[in-house]
This record gives C-alpha cells, structure tokens and sequence, in this order.
C-alpha cells in the first residue's frame, strides 16, 4: 500500500496569474518510489485551517528534469488557493504517483501522435509531449492547446522551448 511521504519543496514558479508550478525535492532513498510513467498525477495532502486536505495533480515534469505539479487556482478551492502561497523550502505530503493515462515509449517508434489539450488539461499533456520527443527520435508529435487568452496560456516558454528544440517534430 503506498503511504504519503514528506517531501520538500524545491521550487515554486508561477505560470500564470493563476498558476503555479511546484518541484518537488526527491531524496536519493524515494527516487524509486517516486519514479513515473508521463501522464501519471500526484496526490498532495496539508492541513488547512486544522483539516485534512488532499488534492490530486497531474505531474507535468519534462524529459530529464525535476519531479514537479501544475496546479491552477480554483475559485472556492482550498487547496489551489493554499498552493498560491508555497514557497521555496515549505514541506508537503505526497503519495506516490498513480494512474493510468499514461504513455510509454520505444526508442525504435515512428509514429505520430496527436495530443489535444485546454487549460490546465495541459500538464500531464506536457509531460507526454516532452518525454516521447526525448526517447522516440522517429516520433512526431502534433498539439492542439486551446486557452481562453494568451494570458492564461500555462507552460508557455516550456512549449516553446519544446517546438524549438524538436522544430521538425513538434
């Protein structure tokens, strides 16, 4: 049974007005434990005004880098409108990651791929996108990102850096 583990923060950035992005700091003993297939979700727990509060995000980590969670503030949502308010060196507890909408990859693919994402439906969409670029060097991918206006785009520079960097195949 997967239990929660307290995990430190290592960065908060703000994607968005409404938008932050939270990286995890993984000790060398949980790396395993929190190993992930692109796609899975994290669920984060803290205690809010003195009440268990457990919300679940999907990990939006690109190929290569830290264990990090988009998350988008809610109007009403407790937890969303907490998370605003982390910083740097705060703890948090997490379960392992967990589900199913997830994407493996083969080194020896060539295949398109068609991801279709709104909002803040981007982050586990982003993970996908980076991780099947990186390993799949005969895979393309197309995204079609819809939003309500630019200013509300999240991972934006993170995309961007993604079409420069796969021009041919993103």
């Amino acid at each position: 049974m997967k239990k929660f583990q307290t995990l430190k923060i290592k960065e908060v950035t703000p994607e968005t007005d409404q938008a932050v992005t939270l990286a995890l700091e993984i000790p060398a003993d949980l790396s395993e434990t929190f190993r992930f297939v692109p796609g899975q979700y994290l669920t984060l727990r803290t205690e809010i005004d003195g009440e268990d509060i457990r919300r679940a995000y999907s990990i939006c980590s690109l190929a290569g880098k830290d264990l990090r969670v988009g998350i988008k503030k809610v109007e009403g949502g407790r937890f969303s409108t907490h998370a605003q308010s982390l910083k740097a060196g705060d703890e948090i507890q997490v379960l392992p990651p967990q589900g199913l909408f997830a994407c493996s990859c083969d080194p020896d693919a060539k295949r398109s791929i068609l991801l279709i994402a709104a909002g803040s439906g981007i982050t586990p969409v982003l993970s996908i996108a980076s991780h099947v670029l990186e390993a799949e060097p005969g895979t393309s991918v197309t995204l079609i990102y819809g939003n309500r206006s630019t200013g509300s785009i999240m991972f934006r520079t993170a995309l961007e850096e993604l079409k420069d960097t796969h021009l041919e195949r993103f």
